[in-house]
Parts: structure tokens; C-alpha cells; sequence
């Protein structure tokens, strides 16, 4: 995986966490730290830096290369 690919799942990573502390916080404690909108930018922060790291896998494959991640292989 490129140097880019995994910056952008850590970056996601960091994003679903403040999103899910802010979720429990409010759950539990009634102590949410962010605002609806906040909320809804850092999910969609998330999701964006997610899509954007799958991305640069599949760009890393070649097109119409078959690729064996995690021991798969392709059955026809």
C-alpha cells in the first residue's frame, strides 16, 4: 500500500473515533462536545478519507490484473 493510501486511513481512523467519542459522551453522559453539524461534518470527513484510501489501492492495481489480497484467489 502506498504511503498515501495509508495516511488517508489513518486519517479516517482519527475522524470515526472523535465521531464515536462524541457519541458515546453524549449517550452516556449527556456531555456531547459536538454540535449536529459538526457531527455530520466529521462522519462525512470519515467516510471521504475511507473512500479516498480504497482508491488509491485499487489505483496501485493494475487494470486487469488479477490481485491475491489476503490469500484469495479468483475461481471462473
Amino acid at each position: 500500500m502506498t504511503r498515501s493510501g495509508k495516511l488517508a486511513f489513518w486519517v479516517a481512523l482519527l475522524c470515526a473515533a472523535l465521531f464515536s467519542a462524541d457519541v458515546v459522551a453524549g449517550a452516556f453522559f449527556r456531555a456531547a462536545f459536538l454540535s449536529d453539524v459538526a457531527q455530520a461534518l466529521v462522519l462525512a470527513l470519515s467516510c471521504s478519507f475511507f473512500v479516498a484510501g480504497l482508491l488509491f489501492i485499487e489505483r496501485q492495481n493494475k487494470a486487469g490484473e488479477t490481485s491475491n489480497i489476503n490469500g484469495e484467489e479468483n475461481t471462473q
